[in-house]
């Protein structure tokens, strides 16, 4: 039978065994994590990477684009002269017109009047 100061070496040689496999799971865990962590850094260091590239190709792009919209907002804005000063033109002409209209409908009537002639015919 096992007396008290064998049960208690016994006891002592189990939590060394356990706390020497704790610290080989704790060491093999640590690397492991270590490792994944690296590889994640990494990848996630790539992705950033070639989003910035990606950015700087939209950048490109963008400033292409706000060039050619700043010739065809000059376009626009000469087209917009050209149409306010056509329809000036327009309302003038249309101004003329409708006085000479009025004036030759008043000797129109003024003639049929004056032949007798009754309008429509």
């Amino acid at each position: 039978m096992l007396t008290k100061t064998d049960l208690d070496q016994v006891g002592k040689l189990v939590r060394k065994v356990v706390r020497e496999a704790v610290k080989t799971e704790v060491k093999d865990s640590t690397r492991t994590l270590d490792s994944q962590i690296r590889l994640s850094r990494m990848e996630v260091q790539r992705d950033i990477s070639e989003l910035d590239d990606r950015m700087k190709n939209v950048e490109i792009r963008l400033d292409g684009f706000e060039t050619k919209l700043g010739g065809i907002e000059k376009d626009v804005k000469d087209i917009k002269k050209r149409v306010r000063k056509t329809e000036k033109t327009v309302e003038s002409l249309i101004g003329i017109l409708d006085t000479d209209i009025v004036a030759v409908r008043r000797r129109v009537e003024k003639i049929e009047d004056h032949l007798g002639i009754q309008e429509g015919n």
